[in-house]
């Protein structure tokens, strides 16, 4: 009797032991991506630049060529406005994002009634094949899948109305118009298998839009007063055709395409063997739950389009991994691992995957000391974090020589993503000069922007020497237009100048 006793007990310390150390691992990492992951010239820059213009009193879609809806910047101004405009905070808000993510996921994997021994194994491979989301990026884009997360778990717990499906439409589609879009198609489809093409299908998606319609005025009247509601419609709607058809990217032939074709090929299985499959392991609650997974899936796998790179696709991963991890629970894990006595080594592997992430990062910040800057000025927007150092010092000579030019009186804009630094530390501001994309200029923006450009005077416009140093979403045909029709002034680091005489 007492030594099973003193076994329950050890079993519990180890328990604790292993949660804890779980946890340190898990918040290292994190604390990783707020002081240590150099700013570089990225989505996070340009997304916190549009925040420090809200900040400094100009409205996004009219003094900034924002693109995607506004909840993400609105919470941001907030969060920025409270405890200032440093990126420090921006990511301090990026990690609320991603801690929520991780919560939804485990809460998620709880209501999927995977084996209680898995459920902190599947979360650390989520965590693992996932984590490059915490660092530098489009964070709106974590930002809603926290919705979608929500959404698609209250058809899990069967807590789903029309009343709350309305509301989670309005904040997936007012976060990132795409997804809110993918999101009502996981939906109606998801129904429509549940209620096929009935009244009650038709009229229960009509209630939700009448939720959607009167949620929306809460943005969209605003806007209306504020005068920015035709830029509104115009950068992020007007410009999508534009950004699909020259923004198409395909990365190389890595291991993300297999996770989502993975998923697609445990359904068809499902299908194939259903009979059996459903006879021998799933019940119908647990296939209509794997359909709801495999909907979901699937759909957000769709949000990859055009910009087919590693981001994309780590977005959707973790619907993906759902149908794999699920699948696997109920036809073989839970019979191999449902015994208590397995749960220690099981948090065991849970430890060594994170501890060996760990090290990856750790090493990440030994390659990376000699390329970066700490920087310690307390009037920058980029104090307690590391800088490019090459990033630094040609913005100290951007900076300068904008500040000599403006003595002049004259304009400077320095067409190149890279200028986001120099306008953010400057306070200046370019509207949609600041970010001259593919797609960021609304409809038919290209022709606007060059009759803009000539009517120009007393401007000087910066582009880079070479074509190959433009990053690949830059306008190109600006560019061109820049180099033909205004006169040659010289040049600054790898930049010409041309100014409109």
């Amino acid at each position: 009797m007492i030594l099973k006793k003193y076994c329950v007990s050890m079993e519990k310390k180890i328990n604790k032991f292993q949660n804890i150390t779980i946890a340190i691992l898990i918040f290292s990492i994190f604390m990783y991506f707020v002081f240590l992951d150099p700013v570089y010239i990225s989505d996070e820059l340009w997304n916190f630049q549009n925040i420090c213009k809200m900040c400094n009193g100009l409205t996004i879609y009219k003094d900034a060529n924002v693109i995607i809806t506004p909840i993400f910047f609105y919470i941001g101004f907030i969060l920025l406005k409270l405890f200032g405009t440093q990126i420090i905070v921006f990511r301090f808000y990026n990690i609320i994002i991603c801690s929520t993510i991780y919560c939804l996921i485990y809460k998620i994997l709880k209501d999927l009634k995977i084996s209680k021994n898995m459920i902190i194994v599947f979360l650390t491979l989520i965590f693992e094949l996932t984590f490059q989301i915490i660092g530098s990026g489009a964070n709106y884009n974590r930002f809603v899948c926290i919705f979608t997360l929500i959404g698609m778990d209250l058809y899990i717990t069967r807590k789903s109305n029309n009343v709350l499906q309305g509301i989670m439409i309005f904040l997936t589609f007012f976060t990132k118009q795409n997804i809110g879009v993918l999101y009502v198609a996981a939906i109606i489809l998801y129904e429509l298998y549940l209620n096929k093409l009935s009244k009650k299908f038709i009229i229960d998606q009509l209630k939700k839009f009448f939720v959607f319609a009167i949620s929306s005025l809460t943005i969209i009247l605003p806007m209306l007063f504020k005068g920015n509601l035709i830029g509104f419609m115009n950068y992020a709607f007007g410009g999508i055709l534009d950004f699909g058809k020259n923004n198409t990217f395909i990365l190389q032939f890595e291991y993300y395409p297999l996770i989502p074709i993975t998923a697609v090929g445990i359904y068809i299985l499902v299908l194939i063997k259903k009979k059996s499959i459903l006879d021998k392991c799933f019940n119908k609650e647990q296939f209509n739950t794997l359909t709801l997974l495999f909907i979901f899936s699937t759909i957000m796998t769709f949000s990859i389009i055009p910009i087919m790179n590693a981001a994309h696709f780590i977005m959707a991963m973790p619907f993906n991994l759902f149908v794999i991890f699920y699948f696997f629970d109920v036809t073989l894990f839970e019979e191999l691992f449902g015994d208590k006595r397995y749960i220690s080594k099981v948090k065991w592997i849970s430890i060594i995957i994170l501890f060996v992430l760990l090290i990856r990062v750790i090493f990440n910040i030994i390659t990376l000391l000699n390329e970066v800057t700490f920087i310690k000025d307390k009037n920058s927007h980029f104090r307690n974090v590391f800088v490019s150092t090459v990033i630094l010092e040609r913005t100290t000579e951007f900076q300068n020589y904008i500040l000599e030019q403006n003595k002049k009186g004259k304009e400077v804009i320095i067409l190149s993503g890279e200028a986001i630094y120099t306008m953010v530390e400057l306070n200046q501001n370019h509207g949609e000069y600041d970010l001259m994309f593919n797609g960021n200029l609304g409809y038919r923006g290209v022709e606007r922007v060059k009759r803009d450009i000539i009517d120009k005077k007393n401007t000087e416009f910066l582009i880079y020497t070479n074509e190959e140093d433009i990053f690949w979403q830059e306008s190109k045909e600006i560019r061109n237009f820049i180099k033909e029709n205004l006169t040659k002034k010289g040049e600054i680091l790898n930049y010409t100048i041309y100014i409109n005489e």
